[in-house]
């Protein structure tokens, strides 16, 4: 439960001003349902308005599969095994977008696009609807070709094939549902990529492989990578390696091309936002190229292909929100701070596109929140429950916020 300071109804007229925006990030992961009811959704909001935030991110599909949204193709909330009845009888989605534009807020509403199921809940439409058999990932491990939800790894999800074709119109059809129905602020493609290295190499995956290559693999899966060891990840490129990393990229681009063209049709005023990890030269793992393919960033890595930066994602989304998890706030040439991050991202994104920097605990908060209101286009925080843990920090950010604003407002 969130606590909120005292008397917050009658000190959110005193909240401060921000002029970019301020986002904090609501998640519906996990086992149990932390806002029960409309009631407790408002005691949220009117904290999160007072701390000086103007803007909320509420995630209406998380990782398990089950949605916080009236759905045709979605399984709601409620049918989860350890929340059974949740939101059963008011719209949860609906609840955060009327109350928080009350409140002054701007809405916008994430979706986990691929994921159906988590094993770490012991849950998920992946482990319980028969009629989705076949749509999920085939992983390539050191002992053979594996289902993905055989698959009992950390950070291992029930991840659906975008190379399925059935999949392809499912995920396309929730989300076009979700935006003509709620058109909210801005919505938020989260987990739009593979889960890691080793998927997807089901047949489909394969046909499409060779349809865009031109020519059929030889040797499947040995022409893409082997294995040095035991352990999944310690791979050695094939020959075709390198153009299966830019295939799975354009395989993402794809979806994000189709996704900008369901927002501009059904809810042009929606802006579309994506996140990705600061760490882009790790991300080809799972698929994902946020860079502009008009960078000038050179693609000197030794799993790109020449003309990797073709597959990036960045023109085609209003806002992309770069997860700047990192420990340090400044320095320019240390890979591990939020500087680093920032400038890299400008860089591979291009002057053109609005970059937001989001970050997280374990960094010296105000300092990390100074420097991304003054250096990124906005700045966003995850996830609201840490506040809630640790109360103390909705004055910390309620101070950060209101110098910022107290600067923004000097001559």
């Amino acid at each position: 439960m969130i606590f909120a300071p005292a008397l917050v109804g009658a000190l959110t007229s005193c909240r401060p001003v921000a002029q970019k925006e301020i986002v904090v990030s609501i998640p519906a992961d996990g086992l149990w349902d932390r806002y029960p009811t409309p009631e407790a959704v408002c005691g949220l909001l009117d904290t999160i308005a007072w701390a000086g935030f103007n803007s909320i991110k509420v995630d209406v599909k998380p990782v398990v599969g089950y949605c916080e949204f009236e759905s045709s193709y979605l399984e709601p909330m409620c049918t989860m095994k350890t929340r059974p009845g949740a939101h059963e009888d008011w719209d949860y989605a609906a609840t955060f977008i009327r109350e928080g534009h009350k409140r002054g807020l701007k809405v916008s509403l994430t979706c986990a696009v691929f994921p159906m199921g988590a094993w770490q809940l012991g849950d998920g439409p992946a482990f319980r609807d028969p009629s989705k058999d076949g749509w999920f990932c085939v992983e390539y491990l050191p002992d053979g070709l594996r289902d993905i939800r055989e698959d009992r790894r950390q950070g291992v999800f029930c991840f659906m094939n975008p190379s399925h074709p059935e999949v392809h119109d499912f995920v396309l059809g929730y989300i076009e549902e979700l935006l003509a129905k709620y058109k909210p602020d801005g919505f938020q493609l989260d987990y739009c990529r593979y889960n890691n290295i080793n998927c997807d190499f089901s047949d489909y995956s394969r046909r499409a492989f060779e349809q865009w290559l031109g020519r059929p693999v030889a040797a499947w899966p040995m022409d893409i990578f082997t294995f040095a060891s035991e352990a999944p990840s310690d791979i050695v490129p094939g020959p075709l390696y390198k153009q299966w990393i830019k295939w799975r990229a354009s395989v993402i681009q794809g979806y994000v091309r189709e996704v900008r063209e369901i927002v501009n049709r059904v809810s042009p005023r929606t802006a579309l936002r994506y996140w990705g990890a600061g760490w882009w030269h790790a991300l080809y793992s799972t698929g994902q190229n946020w860079c502009s393919p008009s960078t000038a960033e050179p693609m000197d890595y030794p799993w790109a292909a020449e003309d990797y930066a073709s597959t990036g994602i960045a023109d085609l989304v209003d806002y992309f929100e770069l997860g700047t998890y990192r420990p340090r706030v400044h320095g320019p040439e240390d890979p591990e701070s939020m500087e680093f991050d920032l400038a890299r991202a400008r860089r591979l994104v291009g002057p053109r596109n609005i970059v937001y920097g989001s970050f997280s605990t374990g960094c010296d908060i105000p300092e990390a929140f100074e420097f991304l209101y003054e250096n990124a286009d906005g700045v966003s925080f995850f996830p609201v429950d840490a506040l809630g843990k640790d109360p103390a920090l909705w004055e910390v950010f309620h101070e950060a916020i209101t110098n910022a604003t107290r600067v923004q407002a000097r001559p």
